[in-house]
């Protein structure tokens, strides 16, 4: 063999190996690399992983956080907790949007002393308080987030509104009316006027948490009347109409601020609920019963737990019975109770002012509660007599679960802080005689009426083909009241759809004709002082921090 060949062969070789060395090192290095990429997937999988398990995490902190909230406010509302507690813990809120998760959280109070702040003459109670919500992922307990939000919990007293509404609020006049005071409502606003009328808004302050329509809420129709809205600014007021500018506008938000200045506020601007009293604080045996110094069931009346005696403690005919008043707007016979207030304070028919010849059984606390539970064929109501002049000097708040009528002028004389809390408003003017509540409209002509008083009372809801009679038709009249005033000055609150009284809305006979609308906030209740007793809470969670640990 030649040596070139022989060396050939070894080069050859040589390079074979050069190469197969090179190929293990490549599998090696892939090796490595896959194995890497492995790894890297797994941990960008792990890590994706942990992401979306903390995000669930923290969204269930904050749930715990918004229920935390609501049940506070609603339990100061409802008086099952007290406005000032120093730490509350709310039964644990249940989420299935993830898993089957139970959420606690505790509210602590962070204010020594609660601070009043004035905002449009409104005296509002503020306090700060932590709520704090730790929470750990159920199907992993390394996973653990805590989330901590400061609120200022303000306390509202609803009859500084002249308007205070937990549903829509709908006002739609066929005659001109002016609203003065503070509105606010927690659902939706609809404001219009019939042709040729116009509703004036002498407030600066109209709020709603949903929005605010200038149209009817039934329809959608415009009507062809006015809206006329004060606009916030110094000086002598100014107004600007509506004319079709509500929440349907493209350029609402930053329109409504640009017209009105900021007296205008709907959701868009950041317009918070107000939590308020639930219908069940007015039944038998709850808050309102359990609180009050002057019980009446039926026809007995209960003073500080021990019965009173007509003709021994009280005059005779204090308390009567009658189902005399029939309701057209109800199609029933109402069986009453007829609470004479002057009687109650001692006055027997003769005598004269300032010398009763009993002893004063209006309730010593401000607080008297009156209910029927025997009304089977009728409807239960309660009716107030003889209320011109309120013989307490704390003022008087009158509740019931029934319907209330009031017959005559009310707290006229001496006017006192007043309210009453029913399931419905029904005014009889000076000139009402049950005798002709069965005759018709014609029949039953009112005269000039003056009711003081705030409430709160149930209406019925507004559907596609019914309308429930607006604020105008808040308090439910019986006669004929065209071209007459009613006067009525204090607050209109709505919580609840009445209960008992649920007859329709109807204009006009057999039911009644509108009066000439006198009615305006009584600005005495601007003095947290002269509230009437047991104004309830419209309580607001503002808030002011949040941070997770």
């Amino acid at each position: 063999m030649k040596i070139g060949n022989i060396e050939n062969t070894k080069k050859k070789a040589k390079t074979k190996g050069q190469a197969l060395i090179l190929a293990y090192i490549m599998v090696a290095v892939f090796s490595v690399l896959a194995t890497g990429l492995t790894k890297l997937a797994v941990n960008e999988k792990n890590f994706v992983m942990h992401e979306r398990l903390m995000a669930q995490t923290l969204y269930l902190a904050e749930g715990g956080i918004d229920d935390a909230i609501n049940k506070f406010t609603s339990g100061i509302a409802n008086y099952a907790i007290q406005p000032d507690v120093a730490t509350y813990q709310p039964a644990p809120a249940t989420f299935t949007m993830f898993y089957n998760a139970s959420v606690t959280a505790t509210i602590t109070r962070l204010d020594a002393n609660e601070r009043t702040v004035i905002e449009n003459q409104t005296n509002i109670l503020v306090r700060d308080y932590e709520i704090t919500c730790t929470v750990t992922h159920p199907e992993n307990n390394n996973i653990q987030v805590t989330v901590h939000q400061i609120i200022a919990r303000r306390l509202i007293p609803t009859f500084q509104h002249f308007v205070f509404y937990n549903d829509d609020l709908e006002v739609l006049p066929g005659r001109n009316m002016t609203m003065s005071g503070r509105i606010h409502c927690n659902q939706n606003i609809y404001l219009d006027a019939e042709g040729g009328a116009t509703l004036t808004i002498d407030s600066l302050h109209l709020y709603s948490t949903g929005n605010i329509y200038n149209q009817r809420k039934d329809s959608g129709q415009e009507l062809g009347g006015e809206v006329s809205i004060r606009v916030t600014k110094a000086g002598a007021p100014k107004y600007e109409n509506m004319n079709n500018l509500d929440s349907d506008s493209a350029t609402w938000t930053t329109d409504a601020i640009d017209r009105w200045k900021g007296t205008v506020k709907s959701a868009v601007h950041g317009v918070t609920q107000l939590t308020a009293p639930s219908v069940g604080s007015i039944q038998p045996n709850d808050y309102y019963a359990s609180n009050a110094n002057v019980i009446i069931t039926n026809n007995q009346v209960v003073k500080g737990g021990a019965a009173l005696v007509e003709g021994v403690d009280c005059p005779m005919g204090t308390i009567t019975s009658t189902t005399t008043l029939y309701n057209n707007r109800e199609g029933i016979d109402i069986k009453t109770t007829n609470i004479d207030l002057k009687k109650l304070a001692g006055y027997a028919p003769g005598d004269v002012e300032g010398s009763p010849s009993f002893r004063n059984n209006l309730p010593s606390n401000g607080l008297l509660y009156a209910t029927r539970n025997d009304a089977t064929t009728t409807e239960p109501g309660i009716r107030l007599v003889n209320g011109g002049t309120l013989y307490t000097s704390g003022g008087l708040t009158i509740v019931s679960n029934d319907p209330v009528y009031v017959q005559g002028d009310y707290n006229t004389n001496n006017e006192r802080p007043a309210s009453i809390i029913c399931d419905s408003l029904n005014i009889l003017s000076n000139n009402w005689n049950d005798v002709n509540s069965t005759g018709g409209l014609s029949a039953r002509t009112a005269t000039t009426t003056t009711i003081n008083c705030a409430v709160i009372a149930g209406v019925d809801t507004t559907t596609g083909g019914h309308y429930n009679g607006g604020l105008e038709n808040y308090p439910r009249l019986h006669e004929s009241w065209s071209g007459i005033q009613l006067n009525i000055k204090g607050s209109f609150v709505e919580l609840w759809n009445s209960h008992i009284a649920t007859g329709a809305w109807q204009y006009g006979a057999p039911q009644y004709t509108a009066p000439t609308r006198n009615w305006t906030y009584n600005t005495n209740f601007n003095n947290i002082n002269s509230l009437p007793p047991f104004t309830p809470w419209a309580v607001e969670a503002q808030r002011v921090a949040w941070w997770k640990d």
